[in-house]
C-alpha cells in the first residue's frame, strides 16, 4: 500500500514555483474553473441540447428530430464532443440554430447567489502565468484589456504572456468557437495552431486547471504528438480531484495514464467540497508562491529602475 494520502490542499511543486520565478509557467485553463463559478457543466449543457432536439419537429415531415429511444441513446454518450455535435447539426438543419447558442451562452453563466460561487480567475491570474483557456465563455477577460485577448489566429512567434489565449474560441465570435468535431479537426490540423501549442508545451511548465479526461483534445493533438515521456521531462502537471481512499485506484490509474505524455498528477481532496475545493488549492497555491516567489521583487525592481533612469539621457 502507498503511503501517500490525498489531502484537501496539496503541495505547490517545486518546479512550478521555479517557473513563476523564470516567467516561464504557462497555466491551461479548462471547463472545471467556470463550473466552480456555478457555470453548468458539459453534463448539463448536452441534457439540455437533447431535450431541446426532442421538441423539435422535422421541417420536412413534422416528425419528432429525436424519438424517445434516440433521445436516450444520445444523452447516454459519454463524449460530450459527439453530443454537441449531433445536436448542434439537428437543430441546425431545421432552422433552430440559435437554440445552440442561447443554451451555449446560458450555461455560461454565473450563479452569482449560489454558495458555490467563488471569483477562482482573480485567484489564477495572481500565479502570474502565460495563459491558455479552452473556455469560450468571458470570465478570464475581465481581467484582461480587451486588445491583448486572442480567439483566433495563433502563431508560434509572438506568444505573449500579457495576453489571454481563447485557444477553443470566444462566445464574443461564433465564427471563432470550436466545439463540434468538425471545429476540432479544422484548428487542431492548422500548421499555425500546432506550431503554437508545440512552443508553448517546449518553452513552458505547464500547468492544467479545470481539467477531465473527457476534454482532453488538447493532449491527444499535442503532448501525445510532439512528446512523451521518452524524450520530456516529466515539467507539466495537472491539478485533479480525487475522493479520500482514491490513492490505489483512480489515482493511480491516472498516473499511469499523464505519465506517457511527461504530465505529474497533483492531486487534491474533494470529500467535503466537491470539485468547489479547487478554489482552495488555487488560493493557497496563489498566497504560497507570492510569499516565497522572487517575481513581486522582480517587478518593484523593474519599476525602480525605470523611475531612476527617467528623463536621464542615454
Amino acid at each position: 500500500m502507498s503511503e501517500e494520502i490525498i489531502s484537501p490542499i496539496p503541495p505547490v511543486p517545486p518546479k512550478i514555483r521555479e517557473a513563476v520565478n523564470t516567467k516561464t509557467l504557462a497555466i491551461f485553463v479548462g471547463a472545471g474553473v467556470s463550473r466552480v463559478m456555478g457555470c453548468l457543466g458539459w453534463d448539463d449543457l448536452c441534457k439540455k441540447l437533447v431535450k431541446h432536439c426532442s421538441a423539435l419537429k422535422r421541417q420536412s415531415d413534422g416528425l419528432p428530430c429525436l424519438n424517445f429511444k434516440a433521445s436516450e441513446v444520445l444523452g447516454q454518450y459519454n463524449d460530450h464532443k459527439k453530443t454537441i455535435t449531433v445536436c448542434h447539426d439537428i437543430l441546425k438543419e431545421n432552422g433552430c440554430e440559435e437554440i445552440f447558442f442561447s443554451e451555449l451562452e446560458n450555461s455560461f453563466k454565473p450563479d452569482e447567489e449560489h454558495s458555490s460561487y467563488q471569483d477562482i480567475y482573480s485567484q489564477i491570474y495572481g500565479l502570474r502565468g502565460l495563459f491558455i483557456t479552452t473556455n469560450a465563455d468571458k470570465h478570464f477577460d475581465t481581467l484582461f484589456n480587451q486588445e491583448r485577448i486572442v480567439y483566433k489566429e495563433f502563431h508560434p512567434d509572438n506568444i505573449d504572456r500579457t495576453i489571454l489565449y481563447h485557444i477553443h474560441g470566444s462566445i464574443r465570435d461564433r465564427g471563432s468557437l470550436v466545439f463540434t468535431v468538425t471545429d476540432y479537426i479544422l484548428r487542431y490540423r492548422d500548421p499555425n495552431f500546432q506550431a503554437f501549442l508545440r512552443q508553448i508545451f517546449d518553452k513552458h511548465t505547464v500547468l492544467f486547471i479545470g481539467y477531465g479526461m473527457s476534454e482532453f483534445e488538447l493532449l491527444d493533438f499535442t503532448v501525445m504528438k510532439y512528446g512523451s515521456a521518452d524524450s520530456t521531462q516529466m515539467k507539466h502537471f495537472i491539478l485533479s480531484a480525487y475522493y479520500s481512499g482514491e490513492e490505489e485506484t483512480a489515482l493511480k490509474f491516472d498516473r499511469y495514464y499523464y505519465q506517457k505524455m511527461g504530465i505529474t498528477v497533483v492531486p487534491y481532496q474533494k470529500d467535503q467540497n466537491g470539485y468547489n475545493q479547487l478554489y482552495e488549492v488555487i488560493k493557497d497555491w496563489n498566497r504560497k508562491i507570492n510569499q516565497t516567489s522572487t517575481y513581486l521583487y522582480d517587478s518593484y525592481k523593474e519599476i525602480e529602475e525605470t523611475v531612476e533612469h527617467y528623463g536621464k539621457p542615454s
